[in-house]
């Protein structure tokens, strides 16, 4: 009998050219930069959150999700396509990655074909999953899209946006943002300050990113009085 043929390693490739292991607990980001993708991205273990946008587009921020021998796609179609791009990962559990420099990857992809058809094999089985996701989130209400953009973005339960930064990604109006903010904070779920959202309930933003609350609906649910 032929012995088996043993898979080939995106990790032990990416350990092989110089990559570096990192790791960070359950919420921490695990990247962020605007510009020049500063590294190739593979999950070691744990899951990673990356939302994304170009910059040289006014769409709203799309997100990939990346797992154990995943690597942040569109990070890696930024670095061989020499694109700029927006980033932030978050470790959605605790999480161990490697990271390796783009010259590094594209030496990879160019020099190593089994290493190519490895990664791009599996980019081809995440794809559906991924514009499931993207399809998925753009039927949701504005609601749950800014309870959603607000959790994303947040750091020590701090947002730091104008209500015009959370309408561009958004491609919604900023008086349209500025009335669901004002609701939110009716409800005592945030603090405006000026440039700032403070996050005081985030299990209820959550629900209503979720969709399992809804303003509207409780707004409606309300008893009528007459005045």
């Amino acid at each position: 009998m032929c012995p088996r043929s043993t898979p080939f390693s995106l990790e032990r490739a990416v350990l092989d050219a110089g990559g570096v292991i990192r790791s960070a607990r359950d919420g921490a980001i695990a990247c962020k930069w605007r510009g020049a993708p500063r590294a190739f991205i593979i999950v070691k273990s744990g899951k990673l959150s990356i939302h994304f946008r170009t910059r040289d587009r006014q769409v709203p921020w799309a997100e990939c999700r990346a797992t154990d021998g995943q690597d942040c796609m569109p990070v890696t179609a930024a670095i061989l396509s020499e694109r700029p791009i927006s980033v932030r990962a978050i470790c959605m559990v605790p999480t161990t990655w490697l990271e390796l420099s783009p010259t590094s990857l594209v030496l990879l992809v160019h020099g190593r074909p089994e290493f190519r058809q490895a990664l791009f094999s599996g980019h081809a089985r995440r794809i559906p999953t991924f514009f499931s996701r993207i399809s998925a989130r753009n039927a949701l209400g504005l609601d749950q899209r800014i309870a959603d953009w607000l959790l994303c973005h947040a750091c020590a339960r701090e947002v730091h946006a104008t209500h015009a930064d959370i309408a561009s990604d958004l491609l919604t109006a900023r008086e349209v943002v500025t009335r669901r903010l004002k609701d939110f904070a009716a409800k005592g779920w945030i603090k405006q300050k000026r440039g700032c959202i403070q996050i005081d309930a985030p299990a209820a933003l959550s629900r209503v990113a979720r969709g399992v609350f809804s303003l509207n609906a409780a707004a409606q649910s309300l008893p009528h009085v007459n005045t």
